[in-house]
């Protein structure tokens, strides 16, 4: 068992600090435990200037991205601004700092400028759940996954900062033993029980069920955000009644399938509204809702405010983290 990991952080502009926390605080944690192994890391950026997370916390790279040396894990943390990311030049040097690792691994909405720099065709890969639709629909030669994490070959992908912090205590283990990784998760109060939960975000995880068909509804759902189908058939593919599924759902989220269905479709509503340029007639085709006015209606009902409002609030200003 290897008794050394290094790590090359690639940072861009945008990153969650939650997420950067997730993957470097176990690292240190582990490091410093009494004969720890040997763990080091870099943060590097793709001009070599100052990083500015999404609550404008500014991290100053401590290795040039044109340092030739090789490392174990590349990791690229990215925010909502991922699509802005999008260079030739990015890609690029993508490509080429991935030929120097022995892994490559997307964080956040990271695994968007793999994909994007062609590192994930035809490989699984998973992302932050609020992009998920979207990049599914962006690279169709990657293959979409809700696990938490995913590994594909010597790539790793991770939505994120509760997902993370999962891959990181995993990671630790498989290098260096089970009894690392539990010292490291005692150290952050780890609940081990969520990590075979799926990444289907924050809302979702707040809930202890183990009953299979309540997740499974929740699946069908999230499956069916653009065309939205009835209760009844969300209810047969999670092997329910329809009874059963009210219950379910009135017991975990003290709310009706129904009402967390149309929450799923306008989060996601809001999500493209604050990170895309697109007008809401086709925000309305891409969630479901019969037309703008239709959506603007449920959308001011559960937000209090119009979409434009909260896009010239909002835009530029957030990432995920959760």
């Amino acid at each position: 068992m290897p008794n050394h990991m290094s790590f090359r952080f690639l940072l861009f502009d945008g990153f969650s600090n939650m997420v950067l926390a997730s993957a470097l605080e176990p690292l240190r944690a582990v490091r410093n435990l009494s004969q720890g192994p040997n763990i080091g890391w870099h943060i590097c950026t793709p001009e070599n200037r100052i990083a500015r997370s999404s609550s404008n916390i500014q991290i100053q790279p401590d290795c040039p991205i044109e340092n030739p040396d090789r490392y174990d894990y590349l990791v690229v943390i990215a925010g909502y601004d991922m699509r802005g990311h999008v260079t030739g030049r990015n890609r690029a040097q993508l490509r080429q700092l991935a030929g120097r690792a022995r892994f490559v691994v997307g964080l956040d909405t990271g695994a968007w400028l793999l994909a994007a720099a062609g590192l994930l065709d035809g490989a699984q890969a998973t992302i932050h759940w609020q992009e998920f639709a979207d990049f599914a629909e962006t690279f169709p030669e990657v293959e979409t996954s809700r696990d938490r994490f995913v590994f594909a070959g010597k790539y790793i992908t991770s939505g994120g900062a509760s997902t993370v912090l999962d891959l990181m205590l995993h990671l630790l283990g498989q290098n260096f033993g089970p009894a690392m990784a539990f010292d490291a998760a005692n150290l952050f109060v780890y609940d081990a029980e969520r990590q075979h939960r799926g990444n289907r975000g924050a809302n979702i995880l707040k809930h202890r069920s183990d009953v299979p068909g309540f997740l499974a509804a929740i699946d069908v759902m999230m499956d069916h955000i653009e065309n939205p189908v009835s209760l009844d058939f969300i209810a047969g593919q999670a092997s329910l009644s329809l009874r059963s599924l009210d219950r379910l759902f009135q017991r975990e989220l003290s709310m009706s399938p129904g009402k967390y269905y149309q929450l799923l479709r306008l989060g996601r509503a809001r999500d493209l509204a604050t990170q895309t340029g697109l007008p809401v007639a086709q925000i309305a085709l891409q969630t479901g809702f019969s037309s703008p006015a239709t959506l603007s209606r449920a959308f001011r009902a559960q937000y209090g405010t119009q979409i434009s409002t909260l896009r010239a609030h909002r835009k530029g200003k957030a990432t995920p983290t959760d």
